[in-house]
């Protein structure tokens, strides 16, 4: 049980602290729909059960034994979200008009939302880093299947519960209503959060 509280609180604490995953989600729920957002988030918990399976089949040994494969995602996930910075400040761009004419619901496919969240996630090597550090030292090299099991269903589950929240959250009407007042503002500063995250992970050495 101690385990379990133990990564169930670090797991919190990441995930409420903002970052990619947690802008593209709430950008979703204010730019286009609550459905949009729950499908992106969706697709970042699938990232996340992805580094956790991992982690608990040694992903630190694979990166050990060969550095260059964290290399590799690191440039990758810093050019992705760079790509997605670029986006966010083109479409800041376009007029308040041309924005009220294309409804919020219909502006990306349900695939395209999935599949947006599931990327912002696995291209972040950071989750790797701090799935692989802390199943590392919070699980020790005898730990049953069981306990790795629960563990993994912990991650997952407050990983679902949180971007639900955050979802529904951001997706009220009068949240909705205040972005879109002040919508080319902050898809500029999201934008340019994204293209902070994206150089500082490609300009990062560890």
């Amino acid at each position: 049980m101690n385990v379990l509280l133990a990564v169930a609180a670090l797991h919190l604490v990441v995930l409420v602290v903002p970052g990619p995953d947690v802008l593209l989600v709430s950008r979703a729920a204010l730019a286009r729909s609550r459905r949009a957002a729950l499908l992106a988030g969706l697709g970042v918990c699938l990232g996340i059960a992805c580094w956790a399976g991992l982690a608990l089949l040694g992903i630190n040994f694979l990166f050990a034994q060969f550095p260059w494969i964290h290399g590799v995602i690191k440039v990758a996930g810093g050019l992705y979200l760079l790509w997605m910075g670029l986006n966010l400040w083109r479409s800041a761009g376009h007029g308040e008009a041309e924005a009220g004419a294309q409804s919020p619901a219909v502006a990306h496919s349900d695939w395209a939302n999935l599949r947006a969240g599931f990327l912002t996630n696995i291209a972040n090597p950071k989750a790797a880093v701090f799935f692989g550090s802390v199943f590392s030292s919070v699980l020790g090299a005898h730990t049953t299947p069981g306990l790795k099991l629960a563990v993994f269903g912990v991650v997952v589950s407050l990983s679902l519960a949180w971007f639900v929240l955050v979802a529904c959250g951001m997706s009220t009407r009068p949240v909705q209503a205040a972005y879109l007042r002040a919508r080319k503002g902050i898809d500029r500063v999201a934008g340019t959060l994204m293209l902070g995250f994206g150089g500082l992970l490609l300009a990062s050495r560890e």
